[in-house]
C-alpha cells in the first residue's frame, strides 16, 4: 500500500530517530552525528552513525541504513506497514483506512490464531483432559500463579483436538499449517502437538509467536521437546523465551538457561531476568537483542556435560562480540537450576551467581582440564593449548593477567608465554590478511549490487546520476533523453527506475518512499548514495557520468570465468580504480 508523501513526512517528524534509537542502543555524540555499536550485527567498535539533522542512520560495518521506518523494521522485525503502524501508534497518529496489505493481514491473523490456540491449550490444562499435564507441572513445583503467568497449557493425545477447534473459529487447514499448529501427510491435516505440556513463546511485544511442547511419555521416536517450525511470525534465531518478562527486570544482568523449565523455575524463585534460547545454541541475533536492552553482563547457566560446555563457549564468543561480559555458573549438587533451587533455595542460588566465574577464567579452566600439571608433559600440553586461546583475548590487561596465570600453572617464566602468545597473534594476523586477499580476488564484495565488482567505473557513474537526480528531480527529462544505453548494474537500475516513478507521480524524492520496495540492506545503500554531497549538486560531472554509461562496451567477464592471470590483472585494475 502506497502512503502519501505528506503522511510519511508527518510520521517522521513526530518520531525523532535519535530519541527512538536511544530506547534500543547506547548512542554517543560524535561531532554532528551520534555513533553506537550497530544493533544489527556484532562488532567491537562503533560503526553505526545517526544524523539528527537528516534523520537518517547508516552502518559502515554491515551496510544497513535508512530512516526511522527502516530502523523500526529492523529492530522490531516488522514489515513495512507494521513499522508504519508502530510509529503511528507511538506518535498518536491514525493510519489511513486503506493502509494495509496482504502480508500485514496474514501476520495479524497468524498472531490471532496463535493467541486462540494458546488460550485453548491453557483452558485444556485445567480440564479433565489436561489432568496429566497439570500433575506434571505441579510435581515440578510450579504454582498455579506461575502456570497462569506463563500461559502454560496442554495438548491431549488426540489427532484433531486443536485442528477442529481452530476450524470452528474459521481458520483453514492451510492457515493452521502455515502457523505450524498442524502437520500434513497426503493432504490430511492433524495436530502437530499431542500429549505435550505446552509453552507459548511470546515476542517482546507480547504476541504469541510460537509454541514449545514437552512430551509426557518416553516414546522412542518422539522428541522430548518439540518447537514450532519457523513461520511468518516466528524465527527461533530472533527470539528468546521469557524475554517479554525479563526485559523489564531491575537486575543488572540476564541469566541465560538451556530450557523452559529452568527459566520458569527461576522466575518463580524471584530471578525475573532469566531467558532461554529456543532449542538451539545462542545466536548472534539473540546476543545483539540482549545488548540492545542495556545489560552489560550475562550469567550462563548451561548443563555441565560436553554439549553444555560447547554451547557455553559459543555463547561467550557471541556475547563478547556484542559487547557483553559473560560469567559462567557452576551448579554443584544438582543437575540444573530448577533442581538446585528446590534443594537449596533461592538464597543459595544467588550465592552461586555471586561466585560465578568470568568467561576467560572459565575457558582457562576448561583448557587445563585433563592435563596433569604436576608433570612436564602435562604442563607443556596445557601451554600449547592455552597459547592460541590467549592470543584471541583482545583486552591487553585481561591477556596479561591470564598469561601470568597460565605461566604460573605451567611453572615457566611469564615472559616465555608472552612471547609465544605474541608470535601466535602475529601469525593469526597474517592468516587474516591472506584470507582477506583471497576473498578480494575470488568473491564479489558487494551483496547488494554484485555487478559493481565487475563494473566499478559504470557503477560509480550510476551512483552520481541517482544522487544528482534525487536532489534535482527537475532534471529527469534531460537525463532520460541523454541516457541512451541505460544502467549497467541491476540494483542501481532498479533504484533509478523507482526514483523516476516517484518523480513522475509528482512526489518529492524522499528516503521514506523507498521503504516499501527495498530491503534494509538495500535501504542502507540507497541512503549512502543519495547523501553523497560530492554528487548531489555537481551538475558539471553529470555529462561525464552519462557518457560513461553511453560509451560502455560489453560487460567484463565474470571473475568465476577468468583464468588466474586474467583474475590477477582484473584485481590490479580494480584496485587502481578504488584509490
Amino acid at each position: 500500500m502506497r502512503l502519501s508523501e505528506d503522511y510519511l513526512n508527518e510520521l517522521r517528524s513526530r518520531n525523532d530517530i535519535i530519541a527512538l534509537a536511544q530506547n534500543y542502543t547506547d548512542l554517543r555524540r560524535s561531532g554532528n552525528t551520534y555513533m553506537c555499536r550497530c544493533p544489527f550485527h556484532t562488532e567491537k567498535t562503533p560503526s553505526c552513525s545517526f544524523s539528527e539533522e537528516k534523520q537518517l542512520f547508516h552502518c559502515f560495518g554491515c551496510g544497513v541504513g535508512g530512516d526511522v521506518i527502516t530502523f523500526v523494521k529492523l529492530i522490531e522485525n516488522l514489515d513495512y506497514i507494521e513499522a508504519v503502524k508502530f510509529l503511528a501508534q507511538r506518535a498518536g497518529m491514525s493510519l489511513p483506512d486503506d493502509a494495509d496489505d496482504a502480508a500485514s493481514k496474514k501476520r495479524l491473523r497468524l498472531y490471532e490464531m496463535n493467541r486462540a490456540a494458546g488460550a485453548f491449550f491453557h483452558k485444556t490444562l485445567f480440564s479433565e483432559r489436561g489432568a496429566a499435564g497439570l500433575d506434571y507441572l505441579r510435581r515440578r513445583g510450579l504454582s498455579d500463579h506461575t502456570i497462569k503467568r506463563f500461559g502454560l497449557g496442554f495438548a491431549p493425545d488426540e489427532w484433531h483436538y486443536l485442528h477442529n477447534y481452530l476450524k470452528s473459529l474459521g481458520y483453514t487447514d492451510f492457515e493452521q499449517f502455515d502457523g505450524s499448529l498442524v502437520s500434513a501427510k497426503n493432504n490430511n491435516f492433524f495436530d502437530k502437538f499431542r500429549n505435550r505440556v505446552m509453552f507459548p513463546i511470546f515476542d517482546t511485544r507480547g504476541n504469541v509467536a510460537a509454541f514449545g511442547g514437552r512430551i509426557l511419555t518416553d516414546e522412542k521416536y518422539a522428541p522430548k521437546y518439540l518447537n514450532s517450525a519457523e513461520t511468518m511470525v516466528f524465527s527461533k534465531s530472533n527470539l528468546l523465551f521469557a524475554l517479554n518478562y525479563a526485559k523489564n527486570t531491575k537486575a543488572d544482568y540476564f541469566i541465560l538457561c538451556e530450557g523452559y523449565m529452568d527459566v520458569i523455575a527461576l522466575h518463580q524463585a524471584g530471578f525475573d531476568c532469566a531467558v532461554a534460547s529456543l532449542g538451539t545454541s545462542l545466536t548472534s541475533q539473540q546476543a545483539n537483542m540482549l545488548s540492545r536492552l542495556g545489560k552489560k553482563e550475562v550469567i550462563l547457566s548451561y548443563d555441565s556435560d560436553e554439549a553444555g560446555q560447547k554451547a557455553a563457549s559459543r555463547a561467550i564468543n557471541l556475547l563478547s562480540e556484542a559487547g557483553i561480559r559473560a560469567r559462567v555458573l557452576k551448579v554443584e549438587g544438582a543437575k540444573d537450576p530448577d533442581e538446585f533451587i528446590k534443594k537449596y533455595g533461592a538464597d543459595a542460588f544467588n550465592s552461586l551467581i555471586e561466585k560465578s566465574a568470568g568467561a576467560i577464567e572459565y575457558q582457562m579452566d576448561k583448557l587445563a582440564a585433563g592435563f596433569d600439571l604436576n608433570t612436564a608433559d602435562g604442563r607443556a600440553a596445557f601451554i600449547k593449548r592455552a597459547v592460541p586461546f590467549l592470543a584471541q583475548v583482545t583486552n591487553e590487561i585481561d591477556r596479561a593477567v591470564y598469561i601470568s596465570r597460565a605461566a604460573k600453572s605451567a611453572d615457566i617464566p611469564a615472559e616465555t608465554v608472552k612471547k609465544a602468545v605474541e608470535s601466535e597473534m602475529f601469525r593469526a594476523k597474517k592468516r587474516r590478511h591472506t584470507r582477506e586477499q583471497n576473498a578480494f580476488l575470488r568473491a564479489p564484495e558487494d551483496k547488494v549490487n554484485p555487478d559493481a565488482h565487475m563494473l566499478p567505473k559504470e557503477e560509480r557513474a550510476e551512483r552520481g546520476i541517482i544522487c544528482y537526480l534525487f536532489h534535482n528531480p527537475e532534471a529527469l527529462d534531460r537525463i532520460d533523453k541523454q541516457l541512451t544505453q541505460g544502467f549497467a548494474t541491476a540494483f542501481n537500475k532498479k533504484v533509478y527506475e523507482f526514483l523516476k516513478k516517484i518523480i513522475e507521480n509528482g512526489d518529492t524524492p524522499d528516503i521514506s518512499l523507498f521503504n516499501e520496495e527495498f530491503e534494509p540492506m538495500e535501504m542502507g545503500r540507497i541512503t549512502k548514495i543519495t547523501q553523497d554531497e560530492m554528487f548531489a549538486r555537481d551538475s558539471a560531472a553529470l555529462p561525464d557520468f552519462i557518457n560513461v554509461l553511453n560509451s560502455r562496451g560489453d560487460a567484463a567477464k565474470p571473475p568465476g570465468e577468468m583464468s588466474d592471470d586474467e583474475l590477477l590483472e582484473w584485481a590490479r585494475k580494480l584496485k587502481e580504480t578504488r584509490k
